[in-house]
Protein backbone atom coordinates (compact mmCIF):
# COMPACT_ATOMS: atom_id res chain seq x y z
CA UNK A 1 0.00 0.00 0.00
CA UNK A 2 1.25 3.49 -0.70
CA UNK A 3 1.95 5.54 -3.75
CA UNK A 4 4.81 7.54 -5.19
CA UNK A 5 3.89 10.75 -3.39
CA UNK A 6 6.54 11.74 -0.86
CA UNK A 7 7.06 14.55 1.58
CA UNK A 8 10.54 14.89 3.06
CA UNK A 9 11.46 11.42 1.77
CA UNK A 10 8.55 9.60 3.44
CA UNK A 11 5.97 7.87 1.25
CA UNK A 12 2.37 8.89 1.85
CA UNK A 13 0.29 5.84 2.79
CA UNK A 14 -2.93 7.43 4.03
CA UNK A 15 -5.16 10.26 2.83
CA UNK A 16 -7.57 11.67 5.40
CA UNK A 17 -10.53 13.62 4.04
CA UNK A 18 -12.80 16.06 5.80
CA UNK A 19 -16.52 15.48 5.10
CA UNK A 20 -18.57 18.67 4.77
CA UNK A 21 -17.51 21.07 2.02
CA UNK A 22 -14.67 18.71 1.06
CA UNK A 23 -16.36 15.50 -0.15
CA UNK A 24 -19.98 16.39 0.54
CA UNK A 25 -21.97 19.57 -0.13
CA UNK A 26 -24.28 20.11 2.85
CA UNK A 27 -26.33 22.71 0.96
CA UNK A 28 -27.31 20.43 -1.92
CA UNK A 29 -27.03 17.26 0.20
CA UNK A 30 -24.95 15.58 -2.51
CA UNK A 31 -21.35 14.62 -3.01
CA UNK A 32 -19.33 17.06 -5.05
CA UNK A 33 -19.41 15.85 -8.69
CA UNK A 34 -15.78 14.69 -8.79
CA UNK A 35 -15.69 13.16 -5.28
CA UNK A 36 -16.57 9.56 -6.13
CA UNK A 37 -14.19 9.40 -9.10
CA UNK A 38 -11.30 10.77 -7.04
CA UNK A 39 -11.99 8.48 -4.07
CA UNK A 40 -12.22 5.43 -6.34
CA UNK A 41 -8.93 6.28 -8.03
CA UNK A 42 -7.03 6.91 -4.79
CA UNK A 43 -8.44 3.91 -2.88
CA UNK A 44 -6.37 1.53 -5.00
CA UNK A 45 -3.08 3.09 -3.86
CA UNK A 46 -3.74 4.60 -0.43
CA UNK A 47 -5.59 3.90 2.80
CA UNK A 48 -8.41 6.44 2.81
CA UNK A 49 -10.17 7.83 5.87
CA UNK A 50 -12.80 10.41 6.73
CA UNK A 51 -12.35 12.51 9.86
CA UNK A 52 -14.92 15.19 10.54
CA UNK A 53 -16.70 17.11 13.23
CA UNK A 54 -20.47 16.75 13.54
CA UNK A 55 -21.29 19.87 15.49
CA UNK A 56 -25.00 19.03 15.72
CA UNK A 57 -24.25 15.83 17.59
CA UNK A 58 -25.48 12.27 17.30
CA UNK A 59 -28.35 12.90 14.82
CA UNK A 60 -25.87 14.48 12.39
CA UNK A 61 -23.44 11.57 12.87
CA UNK A 62 -26.23 9.06 12.17
CA UNK A 63 -27.30 11.00 9.07
CA UNK A 64 -23.75 11.01 7.69
CA UNK A 65 -23.28 7.30 8.37
CA UNK A 66 -26.57 6.58 6.60
CA UNK A 67 -25.48 8.61 3.55
CA UNK A 68 -22.19 6.71 3.43
CA UNK A 69 -23.97 3.37 3.71
CA UNK A 70 -26.69 4.15 1.17
CA UNK A 71 -24.35 5.57 -1.47
CA UNK A 72 -21.76 2.80 -1.12
CA UNK A 73 -18.88 5.28 -0.91
CA UNK A 74 -17.90 3.80 2.45
CA UNK A 75 -16.30 0.75 0.79
CA UNK A 76 -13.42 2.95 -0.35
CA UNK A 77 -12.51 4.06 3.17
CA UNK A 78 -10.53 2.04 5.72
CA UNK A 79 -11.71 4.20 8.61
CA UNK A 80 -14.48 6.77 9.12
CA UNK A 81 -14.75 8.85 12.26
CA UNK A 82 -17.27 11.57 13.12
CA UNK A 83 -17.47 13.23 16.52
CA UNK A 84 -18.82 16.38 18.12
CA UNK A 85 -15.51 17.89 19.18
CA UNK A 86 -11.71 17.73 19.26
CA UNK A 87 -10.74 17.03 15.68
CA UNK A 88 -7.10 16.68 16.76
CA UNK A 89 -7.96 13.61 18.85
CA UNK A 90 -9.87 12.20 15.88
CA UNK A 91 -6.77 12.51 13.69
CA UNK A 92 -4.64 10.82 16.36
CA UNK A 93 -7.11 7.94 16.67
CA UNK A 94 -7.27 7.55 12.89
CA UNK A 95 -3.49 7.39 12.49
CA UNK A 96 -3.29 4.84 15.29
CA UNK A 97 -6.13 2.75 13.84
CA UNK A 98 -4.50 2.71 10.39
CA UNK A 99 -1.01 2.08 11.77
CA UNK A 100 0.66 5.03 10.10
CA UNK A 101 2.71 7.96 11.33
CA UNK A 102 1.69 11.56 10.76
CA UNK A 103 4.51 11.88 8.21
CA UNK A 104 2.88 9.08 6.18
CA UNK A 105 -0.48 10.89 6.05
CA UNK A 106 -1.99 13.61 3.91
CA UNK A 107 -4.93 15.67 5.16
CA UNK A 108 -7.41 17.13 2.67
CA UNK A 109 -9.58 19.82 4.27
CA UNK A 110 -11.45 22.97 3.34
CA UNK A 111 -10.68 24.58 6.72
CA UNK A 112 -7.24 25.96 7.36
CA UNK A 113 -7.95 26.42 11.08
CA UNK A 114 -8.68 22.74 11.63
CA UNK A 115 -7.22 20.14 9.30
CA UNK A 116 -4.47 22.21 7.75
CA UNK A 117 -3.27 23.60 11.08
CA UNK A 118 -3.28 20.19 12.79
CA UNK A 119 -1.54 18.52 9.87
CA UNK A 120 1.15 21.18 9.65
CA UNK A 121 1.78 21.00 13.40
CA UNK A 122 2.18 17.21 13.27
CA UNK A 123 4.22 16.76 10.08
CA UNK A 124 1.49 15.64 7.66
CA UNK A 125 1.24 16.63 4.05
CA UNK A 126 -1.62 19.16 3.97
CA UNK A 127 -3.90 19.93 1.07
CA UNK A 128 -6.23 22.88 1.37
CA UNK A 129 -9.34 22.67 -0.80
CA UNK A 130 -9.87 26.39 -1.36
CA UNK A 131 -13.49 26.56 -2.39
CA UNK A 132 -16.92 27.07 -0.98
CA UNK A 133 -18.02 28.30 2.41
CA UNK A 134 -14.55 28.61 3.97
CA UNK A 135 -12.49 29.70 0.95
CA UNK A 136 -11.90 33.07 2.61
CA UNK A 137 -10.31 31.37 5.65
CA UNK A 138 -6.76 31.97 4.48
CA UNK A 139 -3.64 30.33 5.89
CA UNK A 140 -1.84 32.43 8.48
CA UNK A 141 1.00 32.15 10.99
CA UNK A 142 -1.09 29.97 13.27
CA UNK A 143 -2.21 27.50 10.59
CA UNK A 144 0.92 27.51 8.47
CA UNK A 145 0.91 27.23 4.71
CA UNK A 146 -0.57 24.04 3.25
CA UNK A 147 1.73 21.75 1.30
CA UNK A 148 -0.68 22.11 -1.64
CA UNK A 149 -3.65 24.35 -2.40
CA UNK A 150 -6.30 23.03 -4.79
CA UNK A 151 -9.59 24.38 -6.10
CA UNK A 152 -11.11 21.02 -7.08
CA UNK A 153 -10.70 17.45 -5.79
CA UNK A 154 -9.66 16.33 -9.29
CA UNK A 155 -6.32 18.03 -8.63
CA UNK A 156 -5.55 15.30 -6.06
CA UNK A 157 -5.10 12.87 -8.95
CA UNK A 158 -2.15 14.96 -10.15
CA UNK A 159 -0.64 15.30 -6.67
CA UNK A 160 -0.97 11.56 -6.02
CA UNK A 161 -0.17 10.30 -9.55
Amino acid sequence: MGGDCRIIGVAIKTIIFDWGWTLYDPQTKTFFPEALKVVQALAGKYKLAIVSLATKGQPQIQERNLIIQETGIGKYFKFILFAESNKGKLYEKTLQELGVSAEEAAIVDDRTIRGIRWGNQHGCMTIWLERGKFSNELPNEETGEPTHTIKNLDELLTIFS
